[in-house]
């Protein structure tokens, strides 16, 4: 049996924030039960208030506390390691100037310290057009387009290691505008990355009907230039843990290239389908990226496709916003008990020389209601490119335990 390794301050702190996550939510859920109608009490005087925030101010936060366990090709010696970590902790504020105008900013925890996560002033020009400035992620793809908080796996697909920094910000500034009218969606945005310039956009057609049924159908683009790299695409294999301990590896897609030669930009599409009908969801995507060489380095081409499904043994259907093209969490927040969601995924993705990753992953989600969320991944992956004791497959799991308000 191959011996395990484990970070134990991390592991302890993290591990203590999910008992204080949990501690948190019983009472929720005790309010959550059905009571029985009580006889009315006698009037009283109303408490009294604490200062009360404008109706114009929105604030609000998010904490996802994941705890990780995973072997084989994700660690450099084939040994099994566990990670706990704080995947996200973020506080935001969100400030209606006058109705067509909003201010908005959130900061996250990261690395030990906090940063500006986004910042953004919005104007609504008019119904179904508007458009944002500052510190904005570009829309890319379906998953990305869905919140962290509700997608259904604890992860987004691996599809999205090939260009990893595609829909994020890299603590740039952009300008980006959002359109959308019955049945579509559109977005279009130019992007400084500081160490790139970005043009990217997202077109979406949808078709809705009763019960919850969805249909959509979408494609995105992304073209950027900036400073030269040496071309180097890897793959965590659906485990974000592996990045979080020093054992930890990920698997390459392409090879780093020596200097003179170098890529200095790229160009990333992308191919979306979801249907919905009641409780089941099909989600599918494509993305493929081309990067330009310079340098005399090889042409290089990388692409992966992603399918899933998800269920709810509650019978309920999935929030869809059709202004965003998105899906947000199931319907149902009433419900005692909360809700279950079940789902399986498969990734598979194709680098160069022969190089290609899977992944599989099944995974089960209990909503309680809109803040609390608790989810389980099991995840099985595979890699053309071995570790240093040789091994090509590995496995692993991820818990979380989220809070949203």
């Amino acid at each position: 049996m191959n011996p395990t390794t484990t970070s134990p301050a991390p592991r302890h702190l993290a591990l203590a924030l999910l008992l204080g996550l949990a501690a948190t939510a019983l009472p929720a859920l005790a309010l959550a039960q059905p009571t029985r109608a009580a006889a009315p009490a006698p009037a009283a005087a109303p408490p009294a208030r604490g200062p009360v925030l404008p109706e114009a101010l929105d604030i609000g936060g998010r904490l996802q506390l994941d705890h990780s366990r995973f072997g084989g090709v994700t660690t450099r010696d084939g040994r099994s390691t566990s990670a706990s970590f704080v995947r996200r902790a973020e506080l935001s504020l969100g400030w209606r100037l006058a109705p067509d105008w909003q201010l908005s900013a959130t900061v996250g925890y990261e690395d030990d310290g906090w940063l500006l996560d986004s910042a953004a002033l919005r104007w609504r020009w008019r119904e179904g057009l508007s458009l944002r400035a500052g510190r904005i992620d570009p829309d890319v793809g379906l998953d990305n387009a869905n919140s962290s908080s509700w997608t259904a796996g604890i992860e987004r697909s691996a599809i999205f290691d090939l260009a990893p920094g595609v829909a994020d910000s890299e603590e740039g500034f952009g300008l980006r505008a959002d359109a959308h009218g019955p049945g579509w969606h559109a977005s279009a945005g130019v992007y400084d990355k500081r160490s790139r310039q970005a043009l990217v956009g997202r077109a979406v057609w949808m078709h809705s009907w009763g019960g919850g049924g969805v249909l959509q159908l979408g494609g995105s683009a992304a073209l950027a230039r900036g400073d030269t790299d040496n071309g180097r695409v890897r793959t965590r294999l659906g485990l974000r843990g592996v990045t979080e301990e020093a054992i930890g590896r990920r698997s390459d897609l392409a090879p780093a290239v020596a200097l003179p030669q170098g890529y200095d930009g790229d160009t990333v599409t992308a191919l979306e389908l979801a249907l919905q009908q009641g409780p089941w969801l099909l989600q599918a995507e494509w993305l493929g990226r081309r990067l330009d060489a310079v340098g005399g380095a090889p042409a290089r081409r990388v692409s992966g496709h992603s399918v899933q499904l998800a269920w709810s043994p509650d019978g309920q259907a999935r929030r869809h916003d059709e202004r965003a093209a998105r899906f947000g969490r199931p319907e149902g927040d009433g419900r005692g008990q909360g809700r279950w969601e079940l789902f399986v995924r498969l990734d598979t993705l194709d680098g160069v020389d022969g190089l290609e990753a899977q992944v599989q992953t099944l995974g089960a989600s209990w909503f309680l209601d809109r803040h609390w969320r608790v989810s389980a991944n099991v995840v099985s992956n595979r890699s053309a490119d071995p570790n240093a004791v040789g091994e090509r497959k590995g496995s692993g799991f991820v818990l979380r335990g989220q809070a949203v308000f």
